[in-house]
């Protein structure tokens, strides 16, 4: 494989010692490595590297953080938290996969095919015939 193929499978790529504000809209696969305040909105996945820092919201179908986040989390299908990444925030996905010695801090809210599940039902008491 080439080494444009190598970059071409990655999509877009925010180098280490890049710093951006403001909002990043993708429309394919993001890898960030480098310091980012403010908005990401992407349709396919996102990777926090573990050089990475992520302050204000993402919004993605799946994200994967293996660096610092410090924000709101939202992730279509699956929020993935690998060692040493970190998340502090709210999260919304429908799968969380917390590794050993990654670290989550928040609420977290878990939704099964885009509807939000109820952490508790009341159940009722049952009658005597």
């Amino acid at each position: 494989m080439t080494e444009a193929n190598k970059l071409g499978d990655l999509g877009a790529y925010l180098a280490p010692g890049i710093k951006t504000n403001g909002k990043l809209q993708f429309d394919g696969p993001a890898t960030i490595e480098g310091e980012i305040e403010g908005e990401i909105i992407a349709h396919s996945r996102v990777t926090i590297g573990q050089q990475a820092t992520m302050k204000g919201k993402i919004s993605a179908f799946s994200v994967l953080v293996e660096g610092k986040v410090m924000a709101e989390v939202q992730a279509e299908k699956k929020l993935e938290i690998h060692s040493p990444g970190s998340v502090v925030g709210d999260v919304n996905a429908q799968t969380l996969v917390i590794g050993d010695g990654a670290l989550l801090e928040g609420h977290v809210s878990m939704k099964k095919e885009g509807r939000g599940l109820p952490l508790r039902q009341d159940l009722k008491p049952v009658q005597d015939p």
